[in-house]
């Protein structure tokens, strides 16, 4: 079973990174945790860190906890006249965030339409794709980076928002932007501002995670699917280290906030700050628990001396149990009266939704549970196995995400069908009477009989995790086929993992034998497309995948991660 609650975790400084060049005399001296001084100019807070400006493309930012108390207050102090967030992007007053207001344009379905401001919050975070000239275009790249951008407006809607910058009309190479909601800056509009004049590129493709004041905090140029994964998991850590919901960072926002909150509140009094949430909605949710109030009595030290549940939602077993765990694991930030810490009380509320696999998968993807990637050192290929087109042409639907759903037919004479015809309609494979998926363990250069061929498989490793069907043959080479790959991962103990997948085109994955994911659909591999939660057991775990080609490309790319600190 899940344990009821999380504890927090002490935040390890991994943010302390470095971008800076030497920034301009005007701008104030700090120290950093090493003792080392430089100078930046004060800019915000995010999350757990301190963002300083040391130039124009430039930064430092440092955890909160390695700044003094002295320098936390004079921090505050520098950036106390800075305007909010905006709860609408048409308020907004972020230097970066601001500027853009009536420049950008949101693709919808291929097609570039107005940005309603006023209905749009303004984000706290920005991933520029700054877009040039690059033989071939870039449309590949923007593909593959398309997954990572829906996932993050999915698991933190409003809070990021992805905004391609073409330099010119022609950068994209003649290509459209992928069916998906994308915020672009229009050429002519947005080549003035000084977010693009900073970061702007000409000639190929840079990524940048900026804050809404337009300060970089981590990005690199992409020439390749490999720089777009590196760039991925970097801002995928960095979103996660900079929420305010994960738990490692309550050191840091603790030590800030006792620093400035008695100077800021010298005179008039605060209630307390919950910087830790301890309970955990998964682990409520399978205990029937459909919401938490409660009032949480804080002493002046920040840690809660009493707990009085609301009578609804908790069944009655569970409400001792539940108490004494957001007794013992919530974080405060005392209340502040007059300067000094005081008792106080805070209104606690937690809705616990419907279960959502998916979004639960994603999250884990990006928020840092799925810490730790397991390689796929190298794959066993079975293929080609000949399908007939008739198969594949049969459309059920069309998706409102585009993705079209074809019907399962079945070919050849009445009362025989062939395991090609089988394979292809995803309704029975050629192992099936050999024991099932969980029977196959194949070995380099074994031969296979299929229908009336005879292949073998064969070795192939994988290229930034992409496994080539078609291995160096020309295109549409191998239209209506159907290929397998085969490996095995061990792990020491038995763990949660995710498979990130992409497929061209449709797709199943055997876990140990189990069918684990099932798409039947016309796509392109892209980096990360679908993420699919496992249950990996102690020692070897076999994986095989089977991918469909109707025409054209033929592949598939494969991450896999478990949970990690």
């Amino acid at each position: 079973m899940l344990p009821l609650f999380a504890r927090a975790l002490c935040f390890h400084g991994s943010l302390l990174v470095c971008l800076s060049l030497p920034a301009g005399a005007a701008a104030p001296e700090w120290k950093d945790p090493k003792g080392a001084t430089f100078r930046g100019e004060p800019i915000e807070v995010v999350g757990p860190v301190a963002v300083f400006r040391t130039g124009g493309t430039t930064s430092k930012f440092l955890p909160l906890s390695g700044l003094s108390p002295e320098d936390c207050r004079r921090f505050h102090a520098a950036i106390s006249g800075r305007a909010p967030r905006a709860e609408a992007w048409a308020e907004a007053k972020g230097e970066a965030t601001a500027e853009l207001v009536g420049k950008l344009r949101r693709s919808e379905q291929g097609k570039l339409v107005a940005v309603d401001f006023a209905k749009t919050p303004e984000p706290e975070l920005i991933v520029g794709v700054f877009v040039g000239k690059r033989e071939g275009g870039v449309r590949h790249l923007l593909d593959n980076l398309g997954p990572f951008v829906s996932r993050v407006q999915r698991v933190y809607p409003g809070r990021a928002a992805t905004i391609v910058f073409p330099s010119t009309s022609e950068a994209m190479g003649g290509g459209s932007l992928p069916a998906r909601s994308w915020l672009v800056a229009e050429a002519g509009k947005a080549s003035g501002t000084k977010v693009y004049r900073r970061f702007g590129t000409m000639q190929g493709m840079a990524c940048v995670l900026l804050t809404r004041e337009g300060v970089p905090l981590f990005g690199h140029a992409i020439n390749e699917v490999a720089d777009l994964m590196k760039f991925v998991d970097g801002a995928s850590n960095f979103l996660w280290d900079l929420n305010p919901a994960n738990p490692r960072t309550a050191r840091d926002r603790a030590h800030y906030l006792g620093s400035v909150r008695p100077v800021e509140y010298a005179d008039s009094a605060a209630p307390p700050v919950l910087l830790v949430d301890p309970l955990r909605v998964d682990a409520l949710r399978i205990r029937g628990v459909t919401r938490v109030e409660a009032v949480i009595d804080v002493g002046p030290n920040g840690w809660p001396t009493g707990v009085t549940l609301a009578p609804d939602g908790v069944p009655e077993p569970l409400r001792p149990v539940i108490a004494e765990a957001l007794k013992r694991g919530a974080i405060f930030s005392p209340a502040v009266e007059r300067g000094a810490g005081a008792p106080g009380r805070h209104a606690y509320a937690l809705a616990i939704p419907p279960e959502n696999k998916q979004h639960a998968a994603d999250a884990a993807w990006v928020n840092g549970e799925a810490r730790r990637d397991v390689p796929f050192k190298s794959w066993l290929v079975l293929k080609p196995i000949r399908v007939p087109e008739q198969v594949f042409t049969s459309v059920d639907r069309v998706g409102p995400d585009g993705i079209v759903m074809l019907k399962a037919v079945t070919a050849g004479k009445a009362g025989s069908v062939s395991n090609a015809s089988q394979m292809n309609a995803f309704n029975s494979d050629w192992f099936t009477d050999a024991g099932g998926p969980a029977s196959v363990r194949p070995v380099a250069g074994q031969k296979q009989d299929v229908d009336d061929a005879k292949l073998t498989w064969r070795a192939v490793k994988p290229q930034d995790g992409l496994v080539d069907f078609l291995g160096g043959a020309s295109y549409n080479s191998h239209d209506y086929c159907v290929g397998y790959a085969w490996t095995e991962v061990e792990v020491p103990e038995a763990t949660d993992a995710w498979l990130g997948i992409g497929s061209d085109d449709g797709l199943k994955v055997w876990l140990n034998g189990e069918l684990v994911n099932d798409k039947w659909q016309q796509r392109t591999s892209r980096l990360d497309d679908e993420v699919v939660p496992l249950r990996l057991k102690k020692g070897a775990n076999h994986f095989l995948i089977k991918i469909q080609n109707a025409k054209g490309l033929w592949s598939f790319t494969a991450r896999l991660r478990t949970r990690g600190n």
